[in-house]
């Protein structure tokens, strides 16, 4: 096959090369020595991008000896290599420094002596690194004569180099159609006996699957409709919004928000969906490497530092993206070192921060740096200060607002009528990772028997089943139904879920939005204290008073206590106005004052008395609230007042928030 002009591409040597621009490199006034055209497509690739970036002053430069200092800064590790090759073909070097961080003698320490020498001698000195302060010889680095930053190629070097693979002239390009490519995934785009047109949709698509990042972003939602994340999710939204002013051209990167953190909680708190989240909003690439597999290659230090900078290089390339660093505890507290691996982690630890220094800080910056841990306090403080990942957000426990949402975006369109509150309640203290768990395990459940998915399913993944004598289920479900009947009909609430579900140290529970205490008359703190007894009266009345209503300080009898101890010593709701002590101290009174004791034993035995007459007299109400919860072992607010009836409008509930009215006690 004949070849067209552009494809009769040539490189002389040094000595007798005609040099100018890309337009003329890809002319057919080239000489004859080599045909490039025949050459590698990674050896084209490198050296159109070179081409381009040089001018012709600066190609007639380099191809002579004449002590000129060249230094260029390419997009990443994998570009050192072809880049320097390229430069090899065109340029008369006296040395050649190819550096990628790899190995501890890679520093700008090292080879600023033979640097000088070969100068000195005037003959050119190259050097080609992704951080070419940091790994370049001194000498080099602070001399050059030329100082070259390539960028992955856009479309004019893409053209280019595609014509000379093909053969054929190539048409439109995306600005944007390599993006985010390693240098060899973008040669491995351009091949041979392929149209131009061919090449481009290959390039388009690795770009597309590249900068994809996590498919789990598809099930992420933005943090706009995060739950229970808190101020993670408050610095991630200011953060956003700064993004979006940036891209509008309305402030410089470099004015945004805190770009960089590290999040906080414990295993299954959900941090990595938090930084899916926030890459989802931002609408960025996200990069994730766990900072423990680093070392599972060995751990030997040239190798963590390989591993480490492999992942910046992906993340700068496909950036502005965020790069997410789990378990960034791995990464030592120099302090807490001893004396056999100072050496080792302190070379690391330094290398970590001249990256991320260089990644966060530098002119061409475009990173969100994330941190994750379990264990902040392991964290090495020059790692957390300002400038770098700036500081540490804890992500505070799962309310119950937070657990039924995350409830409802895992269930999807499963149950969409169930009242999840009841739930969420009983959950209170679960991790995002065991509300997900629920979820999946109630799912299965119901597709192994080829049925839709029902509240029970969920009960079930919550509380497995309860292998307590039925008599046991009963006197639990009967003492919890005392509470939530007297809770509403006395007004002193608003019951929001009861449960025989056994957690902690607790049998079942009824749980409510109170009235805040400071702010009741006497008549109606004693209907609290009363609604705080009537689950022994309950017992009384089906049974006998067990210890299941006292013991512990969050005990009912010690709740009904403190409550009758501030009526008389804080409150000035008893039969003097003298003020005794705090809440918080009031009850102590009890050991030391028999008068004071007395009066709040005598105040107490006359509630308890109403507690046993309100219990009496509906007693049927309260059994068939009872029943119903052994079936159900979880009853929403709703179900009880409707069992109950309409006993008057409950009282509005305040910041007192949700509180345990009483619980009976495993």
């Amino acid at each position: 096959m004949t070849k067209t002009p552009k494809q009769t591409l040539k490189a002389l040597p040094p000595s007798r090369r005609e040099v100018g621009s890309i337009d003329d490199f890809l002319s057919k006034s080239a000489a004859p020595d080599e045909d490039l055209a025949n050459s590698c497509v990674r050896m084209i690739l490198a050296m159109t991008l070179v081409q381009d970036a040089l001018s012709p002053a600066e190609r007639e430069r380099i191809a002579q000896p004449a002590g000129t200092a060249l230094v260029v800064a390419v997009p990443g590790p994998d570009w050192v290599e072809p880049v320097a090759q390229a430069l090899s073909r065109i340029g008369n070097w006296g040395i050649t420094f190819r550096r990628k961080g790899g190995k501890t003698s890679e520093t700008a320490l090292t080879g600023s002596d033979e640097t000088a020498n070969v100068l000195g001698h005037g003959l050119n000195a190259l050097g080609v690194s992704q951080e070419p302060d940091r790994y370049l010889p001194a000498s080099l680095v602070a001399t050059a004569d030329i100082r070259i930053d390539l960028r992955p190629p856009g479309p004019r070097v893409l053209r280019a180099a595609i014509e000379l693979v093909t053969g054929m002239r190539c048409g439109r390009m995306p600005d944007d159609a390599a993006r985010g490519l390693a240098f060899d995934e973008t040669a491995a785009c351009l091949r041979r006996g392929t149209k131009p047109s061919a090449c481009v949709r290959r390039l388009v698509a690795a770009s597309k699957a590249k900068l994809a990042g996590d498919p789990a972003l598809d099930d992420v939602p933005t943090l706009d409709r995060l739950y229970g994340m808190g101020p993670a999710t408050e610095w991630g939204l200011t953060l956003a919004a700064g993004i979006e002013d940036w891209r509008k051209g309305l402030r410089a990167w470099k004015d945004l928000p805190e770009r960089c953190a590290v999040i906080s909680g414990p295993a299954g708190s959900g941090k990595s969906s938090w930084a899916r989240s926030l890459a989802k909003t931002l609408r960025m690439p996200i990069v994730s490497t766990s900072v423990a597999s680093w070392f599972s290659s060995g751990g030997y230090l040239d190798q963590v530092i390989r591993q480490f900078e492999a992942v910046l290089a992906q993340a700068i390339a496909v950036g502005p993206a965020v790069l997410f660093l789990d378990e960034i505890d791995t990464i030592p507290r120099r302090a807490s070192l001893d004396s056999r691996n100072a050496e080792y982690f302190n070379t690391l630890v330094s290398r970590v921060l001249l990256a991320l220094d260089s990644a966060v800080s530098g002119e061409t910056a475009s990173l969100i740096v994330i941190g994750a841990t379990n264990f902040p306090e392991k964290l090495d403080e020059a790692l957390i200060r300002p400038g770098r990942l700036n500081r540490v957000i804890a992500i505070p426990p799962l309310d119950a607002a937070a657990i039924a949402g995350i409830l409802r975006q895992h269930l999807s369109d499963d149950i969409p009528d169930a009242d999840l509150a009841p739930l969420a309640i009983v959950g209170l203290g679960a991790t995002g990772a065991e509300i997900a768990s629920w979820v999946k395990g109630a799912r299965s459940a119901a597709l192994a028997e080829r049925r839709p998915m029902v509240f029970a399913d969920l009960v079930a993944r919550l509380a497995p089943p309860d292998t307590r004598p039925p008599a046991v289920q009963m006197a639990v479900a009967l003492h919890e139904s005392a509470h939530a009947y007297a809770t509403e009909v006395l007004g002193v609430g608003t019951v929001q879920a009861v449960s025989i579900v056994g957690r902690g140290r607790y049998s079942g529970k009824t749980n409510a939005k109170l009235r805040a205490v400071e702010a009741m008359n006497a008549d109606e703190l004693d209907a609290l204290v009363v609604s705080v007894l009537c689950g022994r009266a309950a017992d009384e009345r089906w049974g006998s008073a067990t210890s299941g209503a006292a013991g512990g300080p969050g005990s009912d009898l010690a709740i009904a206590t403190d409550l009758v101890a501030c009526k008389h010593g804080s409150y000035g709701l008893g039969a003097t106005l003298t003020y005794r002590a705090g809440p918080a101290a009031v009850a102590s009174l009890i050991e030391r004052d028999d008068a004071f004791k007395a009066v709040v034993e005598q105040d107490l035995r006359r509630l308890y008395e109403v507690s046993r007459l309100l219990i009496a007299q509906d007693g049927g109400i309260v059994e068939t609230i009872a029943r119903r919860l052994v079936s159900s072992r979880i009853l929403s607010g709703a179900e009880i007042r409707a069992i109950i009836g309409d006993p008057g409008d409950p009282p509005a509930a305040d910041e007192a928030g949700l509180v345990v009215v009483g619980g009976a006690h495993g």
